[in-house]
Protein backbone atom coordinates (compact mmCIF):
# COMPACT_ATOMS: atom_id res chain seq x y z
CA UNK A 1 0.00 0.00 0.00
CA UNK A 2 1.64 3.21 -1.17
CA UNK A 3 0.11 6.83 -0.76
CA UNK A 4 1.24 9.44 -3.25
CA UNK A 5 1.16 12.90 -2.04
CA UNK A 6 1.72 15.46 -5.41
CA UNK A 7 3.00 18.68 -3.71
CA UNK A 8 2.85 22.12 -6.20
CA UNK A 9 4.99 24.53 -4.16
CA UNK A 10 6.64 27.79 -6.30
CA UNK A 11 6.42 26.02 -9.41
CA UNK A 12 7.91 22.92 -8.70
CA UNK A 13 5.78 19.50 -7.90
CA UNK A 14 7.64 17.65 -4.78
CA UNK A 15 5.87 14.19 -4.00
CA UNK A 16 6.12 12.22 -0.58
CA UNK A 17 5.33 8.85 -0.49
CA UNK A 18 4.14 7.03 2.40
CA UNK A 19 4.98 3.01 2.22
CA UNK A 20 3.72 0.55 4.56
CA UNK A 21 5.97 -1.68 3.82
CA UNK A 22 8.55 -2.34 1.20
CA UNK A 23 11.03 -5.01 0.00
CA UNK A 24 14.49 -3.55 -0.27
CA UNK A 25 15.93 -6.18 -2.54
CA UNK A 26 13.26 -5.69 -5.28
CA UNK A 27 10.11 -3.49 -4.54
CA UNK A 28 11.71 -0.49 -4.08
CA UNK A 29 13.64 0.02 -6.67
CA UNK A 30 10.92 -1.09 -8.97
CA UNK A 31 8.69 1.66 -6.76
CA UNK A 32 10.91 4.53 -6.54
CA UNK A 33 11.53 4.37 -10.43
CA UNK A 34 7.57 3.62 -10.77
CA UNK A 35 6.53 6.31 -8.87
CA UNK A 36 9.39 9.24 -9.66
CA UNK A 37 7.83 8.66 -13.42
CA UNK A 38 4.38 9.39 -12.33
CA UNK A 39 5.86 12.34 -10.78
CA UNK A 40 7.84 13.74 -13.40
CA UNK A 41 4.81 13.40 -16.14
CA UNK A 42 2.05 14.94 -13.64
CA UNK A 43 4.88 18.09 -13.42
CA UNK A 44 4.60 18.08 -17.15
CA UNK A 45 0.98 17.80 -17.39
CA UNK A 46 0.96 20.90 -14.95
CA UNK A 47 3.36 23.03 -16.22
CA UNK A 48 5.12 22.86 -13.44
CA UNK A 49 9.17 21.90 -13.06
CA UNK A 50 10.22 17.94 -11.40
CA UNK A 51 10.78 19.30 -7.16
CA UNK A 52 11.69 16.96 -4.89
CA UNK A 53 11.19 13.30 -3.90
CA UNK A 54 11.01 11.90 -0.54
CA UNK A 55 10.26 8.28 -0.26
CA UNK A 56 9.23 7.07 3.63
CA UNK A 57 8.85 2.95 4.60
CA UNK A 58 7.34 1.81 7.81
CA UNK A 59 8.90 -1.96 7.40
CA UNK A 60 11.71 -2.20 5.53
CA UNK A 61 12.55 -6.21 5.10
CA UNK A 62 14.43 -8.55 2.84
CA UNK A 63 12.77 -11.43 2.09
CA UNK A 64 14.95 -14.70 3.12
CA UNK A 65 14.74 -16.63 -0.60
CA UNK A 66 16.87 -13.11 -1.61
CA UNK A 67 18.84 -12.48 1.84
CA UNK A 68 21.60 -14.48 -0.07
CA UNK A 69 21.31 -12.40 -3.25
CA UNK A 70 20.95 -9.02 -1.34
CA UNK A 71 24.38 -10.59 0.42
CA UNK A 72 26.40 -10.66 -2.87
CA UNK A 73 24.93 -6.97 -4.11
CA UNK A 74 26.64 -5.44 -1.38
CA UNK A 75 29.65 -7.54 -1.26
CA UNK A 76 30.06 -6.32 -4.84
CA UNK A 77 29.08 -2.55 -4.35
CA UNK A 78 31.84 -2.90 -1.07
CA UNK A 79 34.17 -4.34 -3.80
CA UNK A 80 33.76 -1.66 -7.09
CA UNK A 81 34.25 1.60 -7.85
CA UNK A 82 31.63 4.57 -7.20
CA UNK A 83 29.25 4.56 -9.84
CA UNK A 84 29.94 7.12 -12.86
CA UNK A 85 28.12 10.63 -12.70
CA UNK A 86 25.43 10.65 -15.26
CA UNK A 87 22.77 13.00 -16.05
CA UNK A 88 19.86 11.49 -17.12
CA UNK A 89 17.86 13.23 -19.40
CA UNK A 90 14.36 14.79 -18.49
CA UNK A 91 10.97 13.44 -19.79
CA UNK A 92 9.74 15.67 -22.90
CA UNK A 93 7.67 18.08 -22.35
CA UNK A 94 5.03 16.91 -25.07
CA UNK A 95 4.41 13.43 -23.01
CA UNK A 96 1.04 13.40 -23.30
CA UNK A 97 -1.40 10.47 -22.34
CA UNK A 98 -0.79 9.25 -26.16
CA UNK A 99 2.43 9.00 -25.96
CA UNK A 100 2.00 6.82 -22.68
CA UNK A 101 -0.35 4.60 -24.48
CA UNK A 102 1.68 4.00 -27.75
CA UNK A 103 4.70 3.23 -25.09
CA UNK A 104 2.94 0.59 -23.58
CA UNK A 105 1.40 -1.34 -26.83
CA UNK A 106 5.18 -2.09 -27.03
CA UNK A 107 5.98 -2.58 -24.04
CA UNK A 108 2.87 -5.63 -24.09
CA UNK A 109 4.01 -6.93 -27.17
CA UNK A 110 7.89 -7.05 -26.03
CA UNK A 111 6.78 -8.21 -22.05
CA UNK A 112 4.78 -10.99 -23.57
CA UNK A 113 7.28 -11.70 -26.49
CA UNK A 114 5.06 -11.03 -29.28
CA UNK A 115 7.73 -9.03 -30.83
CA UNK A 116 11.30 -8.36 -31.01
CA UNK A 117 13.27 -5.09 -31.92
CA UNK A 118 16.84 -4.26 -32.83
CA UNK A 119 17.99 -0.69 -32.25
CA UNK A 120 16.76 0.39 -35.57
CA UNK A 121 13.47 -1.05 -35.25
CA UNK A 122 13.11 1.28 -31.71
CA UNK A 123 14.51 4.13 -33.45
CA UNK A 124 11.22 3.79 -36.22
CA UNK A 125 8.59 3.82 -34.01
CA UNK A 126 8.05 7.25 -34.06
CA UNK A 127 8.52 8.49 -30.40
CA UNK A 128 10.75 10.91 -28.88
CA UNK A 129 14.35 9.49 -27.93
CA UNK A 130 13.48 9.84 -24.25
CA UNK A 131 10.65 6.96 -24.77
CA UNK A 132 12.76 4.68 -27.60
CA UNK A 133 15.62 4.39 -24.37
CA UNK A 134 12.77 2.89 -22.45
CA UNK A 135 10.89 0.91 -25.16
CA UNK A 136 14.70 -0.72 -25.95
CA UNK A 137 14.79 -1.22 -22.23
CA UNK A 138 11.67 -3.33 -22.14
CA UNK A 139 13.41 -4.86 -25.45
CA UNK A 140 16.44 -5.72 -23.41
CA UNK A 141 14.03 -7.24 -20.33
CA UNK A 142 12.45 -9.39 -23.26
CA UNK A 143 15.97 -10.48 -24.62
CA UNK A 144 16.63 -11.99 -20.48
CA UNK A 145 13.59 -13.13 -19.77
CA UNK A 146 12.08 -15.22 -22.53
CA UNK A 147 15.38 -15.61 -25.00
CA UNK A 148 17.46 -16.56 -21.52
CA UNK A 149 20.72 -15.54 -24.04
CA UNK A 150 24.12 -15.53 -22.46
CA UNK A 151 24.76 -12.06 -23.82
CA UNK A 152 21.68 -9.02 -24.83
CA UNK A 153 22.09 -7.54 -28.24
CA UNK A 154 25.19 -5.74 -28.12
CA UNK A 155 23.94 -3.55 -30.60
CA UNK A 156 20.86 -2.12 -28.44
CA UNK A 157 23.23 -2.11 -25.44
CA UNK A 158 25.48 0.15 -27.03
CA UNK A 159 22.11 2.51 -28.60
CA UNK A 160 21.16 2.89 -24.53
CA UNK A 161 21.81 6.58 -23.01
CA UNK A 162 25.58 5.87 -21.36
CA UNK A 163 24.20 6.02 -17.60
CA UNK A 164 20.98 3.01 -18.61
CA UNK A 165 24.05 1.20 -20.15
CA UNK A 166 26.36 1.19 -17.32
CA UNK A 167 23.76 -0.17 -15.46
CA UNK A 168 22.15 -2.69 -17.31
CA UNK A 169 25.64 -4.26 -17.81
CA UNK A 170 26.06 -4.16 -14.00
CA UNK A 171 22.33 -5.68 -14.10
CA UNK A 172 23.33 -8.39 -16.69
CA UNK A 173 26.21 -9.87 -15.03
CA UNK A 174 24.20 -9.68 -11.81
CA UNK A 175 21.38 -11.44 -13.38
CA UNK A 176 23.10 -14.47 -15.05
CA UNK A 177 25.02 -15.09 -11.96
CA UNK A 178 21.39 -15.23 -10.33
CA UNK A 179 20.33 -18.97 -9.72
CA UNK A 180 16.91 -18.70 -11.61
CA UNK A 181 18.40 -15.91 -14.11
CA UNK A 182 15.80 -13.38 -12.33
CA UNK A 183 16.10 -9.66 -13.72
CA UNK A 184 15.89 -8.10 -10.45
Amino acid sequence: MAGLHLLPRDGQLHMVCNMRANDLDCGLLSDVFSFTMIQEYAAIQLGLKLGTYTHFIGSAHVNDRNAERVKRVLDEADSRPAAPAFSFPAMPESTEGATIAHVLVHEEALRTNQIRYNAEHVRGLGLDPYWEQVVMLFELYRQIQHDQTAAVDPDLLAALHPGLRWLMERKWSACAAAPDGSLR
